[in-house]
This record gives C-alpha cells, sequence and structure tokens, in this order.
C-alpha cells in the first residue's frame, strides 16, 4: 500500500503560490487574446526623440504647382508659362452649342473636355451662356428654336443693330421670360444628368453661375433696352435671383462662383449670404482682373462689399483678364497683382490678354517687367502650405508624431484634405499610413498662418528593413476611373520631391 501523506507546510504554501501565479498566468493569456497583440520586433529612429525646423521655398522662385491655384488653363490657353502645369482648366459654352431642339441635347464638347482634363491630371470648370458680346455677327447663341416661339410673351427676345454702320445684328434674350428661365433650368438638369451618367459630376473643379447676360457674365450695356421691344426690360432682381438659384438647385453639391459686378448686389446676396441650397459656400467671379478702376464699383462704396469682403476666407476668388496691351500705363500686370492681393483672388485664367496677335507672340512681345508681374501673379495667387516643424518620437512600437503646417499665401485651400503621417519601403510602396487629426487646412487662411496637431500611433508588424516616415496631405473625395481624386497637395518646402514630405527614416528590425 502506498500512504501520501500531507506535504510540510512549507511544500504546500509553495504549492498555493504556484497555483496562484498559474492561475494568474492563465488569466492574462485570456486577457491578452481580446486585445491585439503588440508588434513583434522592434523599429528604431535615427533618435528616440527628433525635433526638426523646416525652411519654405522663396516666393520670388517657388513654381509648386496646386489645384485652384496661381493659373488654370484657359479656353485652351496657356499663355504664361507655368514650368510644373496646371491643376485645373476652364472652358465657356453657348447653349446653341448643346441644345439645337427642345429637348435634343448633345453634350459631347463638355464630356470631350472633361476628358482631356482627366487625362491632364486636371479637373474642370465651366460655364453656360444664351449670348455673346455685342459682335453684331447675326449669330445666335441662343438655339434657334426659341427665336420668336410662340411659348415666350414677347418672341424670347430681340434682334439688336449695335452699331449702325455695320448690318449685322445681335439677339439679346428676354432674360425675364417665364419660358426662356425654364428652358435654361432644363439645360442644367439636362447636363447634370449626362455628368452623373457619364460618373463625371466629382470631375468638376468649380462651376461659374451663368446664363444671363454678356458672355453669361451677368452685365448687360443699359442702352441695349432703348431699342428693345416695349414688353422686353431689363432682368429684374427676382429673376437674377433665379438663375443663381436654378444652378445651385441643380448642383446642389459643387463649389460654384458668381460675378461681383456691384448691379449684382443683390443676387450676390442671395447666394453668398441666404441660400440654403448649396453645400458649400459659394464664391466670387471677377472677368476684368488688370483693369485699373474695375473694382471702384465696390471700393467706392465700402459698406456695400462689407457683407462680402470676407467671403475669401470659406469660398473661392476666381479671375480672368480683361485684355491688355503691352505698355499701357494702367490696365496691366502690375494692377493685377495689387488687385489680387487686395481681394484676395486664388486662380486667374491664363489667357484673354494681347488680343489680336498669336498666341506665340503674345507673351514675347512683353516686357520684361510685364513678363515678371504675371510670373509673381501666379505665385502670390491661393495658398502655399508647407510643413515648418516635426516631432517625432519611438519607443516600444509606438509612434509619437506631430506637425506644425503654416501658409504663407494669400487665401486657404477650398477643397478637402486629410492631413496623414505614412511609411515607405525601400521600393517606394506605401506601406502604413495614419490620420494626423485636428488639422483643418481650410482654416489656415495665409500670411503665415500655422496650426500644429499630434498623435500617437502603434506602428504595425512590417516586414524587416527601412522605411521613409512622411507627412502628406491626400484629397479625402472618393476617387473613380472617371473621377479620380487630386494628387496629394505638393509643400512649398525646399528641397522637396515627390508627393510626400519626407521626416526620417525608421527601422524595423
Amino acid at each position: 500500500m502506498i500512504r501520501f501523506t500531507p506535504p510540510h507546510l512549507p511544500v504546500r504554501r509553495a504549492l498555493a503560490l504556484a497555483t496562484l501565479a498559474t492561475l494568474a498566468t492563465l488569466a492574462g493569456l485570456a486577457q491578452a487574446a481580446k486585445k491585439p497583440r503588440p508588434p513583434t520586433g522592434s523599429w528604431d529612429a535615427a533618435s528616440a526623440t527628433a525635433t526638426a525646423s523646416y525652411n519654405l521655398q522663396p516666393l520670388a522662385t517657388d513654381d509648386t504647382v496646386n489645384p485652384m491655384r496661381g493659373y488654370h488653363l484657359w479656353q485652351n490657353q496657356a499663355l504664361v508659362p507655368v514650368p510644373n502645369g496646371m491643376q485645373d482648366s476652364f472652358r465657356r459654352y453657348y447653349w446653341s452649342e448643346l441644345e439645337t431642339s427642345p429637348g435634343v441635347y448633345n453634350f459631347a464638347l463638355i464630356l470631350g473636355d472633361i476628358q482631356k482634363a482627366r487625362e491632364a491630371g486636371r479637373k474642370f470648370a465651366f460655364r453656360l451662356r444664351n449670348m455673346a458680346g455685342y459682335e453684331d455677327e447675326n449669330r445666335l447663341y441662343t438655339p434657334a428654336y426659341m427665336v420668336g416661339n410662340p411659348l415666350c410673351l414677347s418672341g424670347c427676345g430681340f434682334w439688336l443693330d449695335h452699331d449702325p454702320a455695320n448690318p449685322e445684328k445681335t439677339f439679346i434674350p428676354d432674360w425675364n421670360d417665364p419660358h426662356v428661365i425654364a428652358r435654361s433650368r432644363e439645360l442644367l438638369k439636362a447636363l447634370k444628368a449626362e455628368l452623373d451618367r457619364n460618373g463625371v459630376t466629382n470631375s468638376i473643379a468649380w462651376i461659374d453661375v451663368g446664363m444671363l447676360g454678356q458672355y453669361g457674365e451677368w452685365a448687360m450695356k443699359s442702352s441695349v433696352y432703348t431699342s428693345a421691344p416695349a414688353a422686353i426690360t431689363p432682368v429684374t432682381l427676382a429673376n437674377k435671383r433665379e438663375y443663381a438659384k436654378m444652378h445651385f438647385e441643380v448642383f446642389p453639391a459643387q463649389q460654384h462662383v458668381m460675378f461681383v459686378p456691384y448691379s449684382n448686389e443683390d443676387a450676390l446676396t442671395y447666394g453668398l449670404l441666404e441660400q440654403t441650397i448649396t453645400a458649400k459656400p459659394v464664391g466670387l467671379r471677377v472677368d476684368c482682373l488688370s483693369r485699373d478702376g474695375y473694382f471702384r464699383q465696390w471700393s467706392d462704396r465700402p459698406s456695400h462689399w462689407v457683407p462680402f469682403e470676407n467671403q475669401w476666407k470659406k469660398a473661392p476668388f476666381i479671375a480672368e483678364f480683361c485684355p491688355f496691351q503691352t505698355l499701357d500705363p494702367l490696365n496691366n500686370p502690375a494692377t493685377a497683382r495689387v488687385q489680387a492681393a487686395t481681394y484676395h483672388i486664388s486662380t486667374i485664367g491664363n489667357g484673354n490678354f494681347q488680343l489680336h496677335k498669336p498666341d506665340a507672340e503674345r507673351w514675347g512681345d512683353l516686357t520684361p517687367q510685364e513678363q515678371e508681374d504675371l510670373r509673381m501673379l501666379g505665385r502670390e495667387a491661393g495658398y502655399r502650405y508647407g510643413v515648418e516643424r516635426t516631432v517625432v518620437g519611438v519607443s516600444n512600437g509606438v509612434l509619437n508624431f506631430s506637425a506644425t503646417v503654416r501658409n504663407d499665401g494669400n487665401a486657404p485651400t477650398y477643397e478637402p484634405w486629410s492631413v496623414r503621417v505614412e511609411l515607405v519601403n525601400s521600393a517606394g510602396a506605401l506601406s502604413w499610413t495614419g490620420l494626423l487629426g485636428g488639422f483643418n487646412l481650410n482654416a489656415l487662411s495665409g500670411a503665415g498662418a500655422s496650426q500644429m496637431a499630434q498623435a500617437s500611433f502603434t506602428l504595425p508588424a512590417l516586414a524587416a528593413g527601412s522605411y521613409k516616415l512622411r507627412v502628406i496631405a491626400r484629397d479625402t473625395r472618393p476617387s473613380t476611373t472617371a473621377s479620380p481624386a487630386r494628387p496629394p497637395l505638393k509643400w512649398v518646402n525646399q528641397g522637396i520631391a515627390g508627393d510626400g514630405f519626407t521626416v526620417m527614416t525608421l527601422v524595423r528590425r
């Protein structure tokens, strides 16, 4: 018979302690199974904590290209040399090009231009218009079926002989006629449906609110109506609002801009301050940058400009030139620079000066100072974001990261960007990304305004090797083949290349 005897007290205590330790270990393992396991191996940095400050490029040599700033392609023109290209393009279309008979639309022109823009890495902006200027060409910009249409109260408009010495005439639409307004709205609705059908609506950078006035720019000479039939009068304030409203209702998610003549004060009040249709604040549009005295319509009425003077902080101010000739002492690139700085203009159409000359001569015929003013205008307009300072700490597989970003431009960005921290492997492939929350680049209005954000990240268990740690700003909008997202924002730091700003190298062992 084998007899078991109880162990001595110290032995029993040891067994009890061992049992408790085992139970604790099992409990710990069970608890660990509920949490993500920490990465095996280790991450090393050049130092446990690294603080660095960086230089931004001088304005005088900064040719960084980003969306909705500097120059954009204007009517397929790029008269000012832009070494690194442009990320937006703009065109305008006549109603008669898009609708040939009631409800028969052909948007091949617009779709083709969007496709060209996409292939060049750009987004696209446009305006629709119902007439040109007063060229007396006997040419219709309103569809032919509208002229004398019995559904209109007074023939939908009238022919104007603007120049008695020239027998040709210009058709002036009746902007107040309900049928003209209704068909204008149907044109916008048909265009929106076609863009949606082709999946390219998100390729739109902005829409000029048009369809009204010469060139769709919301201006008409008052003298026009001295020759009009008695029933046709200048457009009413209520109908001006209606033309703006139809754009907003058909394209509620797009960025809109409205023309700024003082005569549009009521429509601007509606579009910028009162309407609640659009998802984005409506911006401003000027068609006569460089014309001396053009802004006096507002600067001479400062109290009237006050409601709109800070709209640039939340929506873009977009411009194109009025035609100017070389050696003009008043209407010139230097005047344009002052206007752009004063009113915080972000992007300018790259054309529409030195008219009546071949494109190849328009730039070369300018004086060296005029050329330099135009180059500087492109550098000064819009935002200039750079990484000013970073602090990096790596310990036990945890990355502590902070960055300070500064805007040295004259305006903010108006598109959505997320600032991220990323690891890129030795082959250049993105291996990991983390959101650096707390940044709002849209709130950095320029003039050196800065913002700092920080976050902690548990680094992933990647393969052993060296990884570049970078800070990058990415477009947050969905990307599709038909409507790709913007490329990453380019910082204006000195000595950087590529999409992201490399801060340091981390090593995974």
